[in-house]
């Protein structure tokens, strides 16, 4: 496979190649991953089940592969995959049939990890993860979209999403459905943590489930914001990563704590954003989260606001039918026009989970997904606008390639970026 793909896209660096053979791949189960988890690497949200006669065993698996060039990628079971992972030695290899094709580490468990997992009140309760360098904040994960309704009878939320169901997560951590307030209790279990967490992170995302008012929504995030600050100081970069919200939010954020913003508009061509995105689009509307996005830059500065993306729902229903050339144009179009405005856009190619519109095999073709991710490295590179690291770095960026062609091109920001 990583050979057939060298022949396809010769120009694209050897080093980005394998992490999207990885990604998009999977690796199959074998005995050398349990052995893995069990010597001290960080453990995967979803076990691997092995299924026998008296049911099905769970068995940890690791969370992140560790690249010998610096980089991570997310480890994804796939019992059809052409690659998997053996024991090489001292160490372990990617095996593709029986030829060992890349050497390989994982990420280790974080040291804060076992000692808030021994508490559950501070670990499942915080809603604490740590990928590589960044952690991530979500105490509020229930998402207001889920039991809304778009003006044409149907859901409001995005089609690709599964994780904002008011479920057990929500309920343990004291998240009320039409609320906005979050639990002063979950807050306090938050800093708990987040103290615990701070010396190993660079930096850290907040986000969570939207409110169907983007006031209501900002205000959620004022409180969180400053938890987290006071928990991890002034070393420690700060992103918030709410929907899109007014300039008088946006400096509120700052004012609470952050250095930085996300606001998702997730597809840039409008008939597909109304379709996959309808939550988004009738509570804000596409024009307000272009427009918030621009004088978020006026707020924060060019190069700390950033939009994520996910590439490929232009290529499935319910999204009015694109083809592949379409969906590129128009994913590159929305780069070009927000970096020229001061924000930094990154691509996912659309996962397909359980409990979404989509098959699993309704993902965008790897060919396809690699010419998007060369052309907009070329779109950075042109314009001096290397993906900021207080978003993705090379130590967290597990499963995008934005941060892996810059450094395969000497494309690195200024510190801090």
């Amino acid at each position: 496979m990583i050979a057939a793909l060298r022949r396809e896209h010769p120009e694209i660096p050897d080093a980005v190649l394998r992490k999207a053979a990885l990604l998009f791949s999977g690796v199959r189960y074998t005995d050398a991953l349990a052995e893995a988890a069990a010597g001290g690497a960080a453990h995967n949200f979803w076990p691997y089940k092995r299924r026998g006669e008296g049911g099905a065993t769970r068995i940890a698996v690791p969370y992140l592969f560790a690249l010998p060039d610096g980089g991570v990628a997310r480890v994804r079971l796939r019992e059809d995959s052409p690659l998997s992972v053996l024991r090489q030695g001292d160490g372990f290899a990617v095996m593709e049939g029986e030829r060992p094709v890349l050497p390989i580490g994982f990420v280790p468990r974080h040291a804060w990890q076992a000692r808030a997992q021994s508490d559950w009140a501070l670990g499942a309760a915080a809603s604490v993860e740590q990928l590589g360098d960044m952690i991530v904040v979500n105490v509020a994960p229930g998402c207001e979209y889920f039991r809304a309704e778009s003006p044409g009878g149907a859901a409001a939320r995005c089609t690709f999403c599964a994780y904002g169901r008011f479920d057990r997560r929500a309920v343990d951590l004291g998240q009320v459905p039409g609320r906005t307030a979050v639990e002063p209790r979950t807050l306090d279990r938050l800093a708990q943590v987040l103290a615990l967490a701070a010396p190993e992170a660079s930096h850290v995302y907040v986000t969570g489930g939207s409110l169907l008012d983007p006031a209501e929504e900002a205000r959620r995030y004022v409180s969180i914001l400053r938890t987290v600050r006071a928990a991890v100081g002034e070393g420690v970069q700060v992103t918030c990563g709410s929907g899109a919200v007014s300039p008088a939010a946006a400096r509120r954020y700052r004012e609470a704590g952050a250095d930085s913003v996300c606001f998702n508009l997730e597809v840039w061509d409008a008939e597909v954003f109304a379709a996959c995105c309808p939550g988004k689009a009738t509570y804000v509307g596409r024009e307000k989260w272009i427009d918030w996005l621009h004088a978020a830059v006026d707020v924060f500065g060019r190069g700390r606001v950033a939009s994520a993306f996910v590439f490929g729902l232009e290529l499935r229903p319910p999204a009015p039918p694109r083809t592949v050339d379409q969906a590129l144009a128009s994913a590159l179009e929305g780069a070009r026009a927000l970096m020229d405005r001061g924000v930094a856009t990154l691509f996912s190619p659309l996962w397909p989970v359980d409990g979404t519109a989509y098959r699993p095999d309704d993902g965008p073709p790897l060919g396809a997904y690699l010419r998007l991710e060369a052309a907009l490295a070329e779109e950075r590179t042109r314009r001096g606008f290397p993906m900021p690291s207080w978003l993705v770095c090379r130590r967290c960026s597990y499963m995008l390639l934005e941060v892996d062609f810059d450094h395969a091109r000497g494309l690195t920001c200024a510190s801090p970026c």
